[in-house]
């Protein structure tokens, strides 16, 4: 059952039930009512026959009296006349008007018994006539009241369903925007992230659809910044493949030809009496090997960076440094690193050697850097990091999270120093640019999981 059938059927009962008690109330007043005047009509008549009684005796025509008695009853709407003969029955009874539209007997007796009748005997039995019989004729007084009720409780339950149609169509529009807010949850646990909902109805749930909307904005915003750093991977993949292609082209191939050509040299030689060039030419064998060796290393160390955890912070960023240093070496590199690593987790450890991974890189691919400084300080219950060069590096504009050229990478800083609940600054400087991170030294394994 929906929360609109659930409050409609609520107020509907309340309804109901003041229905139901204002009926009750106006049944007990009717029959009060009624009690009261069928009993004031027949003390009148009493009276009036009490009073008739006393002249008879002094009549000359008392049967007569006693008939136009009983006539001066017709049409009463309270009381009936009944004159008994001699013999016990009766002999005139005056007229009642029947009501024109009778109520139905379970009103009637709801009402309650009328009064009993009442017996007056006559003086003497003056005119042969025993008693003057008084009865209650209730009829029209009952269809009056129950024209009443009838009005009242149809006034009541009119007014109850109106109030009730009314509630539904008010309740109806003010619940719409759940109904918006339902549409937009289902689009948002499609994929869609675009729908926004109208900010519309009670205080209460326009607040509720402004959250919403700027969960779907969020939402969609780091869709977006997905969408780029899976852009930005593929073309970091393609970078890697196109340096490892080159290195190999450039370093193995080479000296796999000069083995080559040795060991031709020295299948030339065996069998002569020239073991010195044998030997000089094994050496050089031994020395391209070696230098491959290196390169394949080096190359695995690029498939397979060393982690911040295996080695220490400090070891890894000096690896790092190392590397680029080995490819540029007109570029200087400077380590401020700290003597000690205690309050780093692992997570936190590389975190901040990704932070440094990424400006070192950034700095010899796009900055054209002559000096580049790393510093790493562990104070006040923070890790600060901080990667600054000389280097022109690439116009990032006024948001560094828009631009896709020189961008991508920062935003995948930005990305991990966040859920290290940390704050990543970008600033241009004189003439280079300065990467830092700050990052809280206590972290738990929950927040860096989130």
């Amino acid at each position: 059952m929906s929360l609109r059938t659930r409050v409609v059927a609520l107020i509907g009962i309340v309804l109901l039930t003041g229905v139901l008690l204002g009926s009750l109330f106006a049944g007990l007043q009717a029959r009060r009512g009624l009690a009261e005047e069928l009993s004031a009509g027949m003390a009148g008549a009493r009276q009036t026959v009490a009073s008739s009684f006393e002249d008879l005796a002094r009549s000359d025509h008392p049967g007569r009296d006693l008939r136009q008695l009983t006539a001066t009853f017709d049409g009463n709407r309270h009381v009936r006349a009944l004159l008994i003969g001699a013999d016990g029955r009766v002999s005139m009874t005056s007229t009642v008007t029947p009501p024109r539209a009778p109520a139905p007997q379970w009103f009637e007796h709801l009402l309650g018994p009328t009064p009993a009748p009442v017996h007056i005997a006559v003086p003497n039995r003056l005119g042969g006539y025993t008693e003057l019989r008084l009865e209650a004729t209730p009829a029209l007084d009952v269809s009056a009241l129950w024209n009443e009720f009838s009005g009242v409780v149809l006034l009541l339950s009119a007014s109850s369903m109106l109030g009730l149609a009314l509630v539904y169509f008010a309740i109806g529009a003010a619940l719409r925007p759940l109904h918006d807010l339902s549409a937009g949850f289902v689009r948002i646990g499609a994929g869609d992230y675009g729908g926004r909902v109208a900010e519309r109805g009670p205080s209460e749930l326009r607040s509720l659809e402004q959250g919403f909307n700027a969960m779907s904005a969020e939402l969609a915003a780091m869709d977006d910044r997905n969408r780029l750093l899976e852009t930005q991977l593929v073309t970091l993949q393609d970078e890697e493949r196109a340096d490892l292609a080159r290195d190999l082209h450039d370093e193995i191939g080479p000296h796999l030809f000069a083995v080559n050509v040795d060991a031709q040299v020295i299948g030339g030689l065996v069998g002569t009496d020239r073991a010195e060039d044998i030997r000089a030419h094994v050496k050089s064998i031994q020395s391209g090997v070696g230098h491959m060796q290196r390169l394949v290393r080096e190359i695995l160390s690029r498939l397979r960076p060393t982690r911040a955890t295996e080695l220490g912070l400090n070891a890894a960023i000096g690896d790092l440094a190392a590397f680029w240093q080995a490819r540029r070496p007109e570029m200087s590199i400077t380590l401020n690193l700290p003597k000690t690593e205690s309050g780093l987790n692992e997570a936190l450890k590389d975190t901040l050697y990704r932070v440094v991974q990424e400006g070192l890189a950034n700095a010899v691919r796009h900055g054209g850097a002559a000096q580049v400084e790393v510093s790493l300080a562990l104070t006040g219950g923070e890790a600060m990091v901080r990667v600054k060069d000389d280097g022109a590096g690439v116009s990032l504009g006024p948001d560094v999270t828009a631009n896709v050229a020189g961008g991508l990478g920062l935003i995948g800083m930005r990305e991990r120093v966040r859920a290290s609940s940390g704050v990543l600054a970008i600033d241009r400087g004189d003439g280079g640019w300065e990467v830092t991170a700050r990052l809280p030294l206590q972290v738990s394994r929950a927040e860096m999981a989130s």
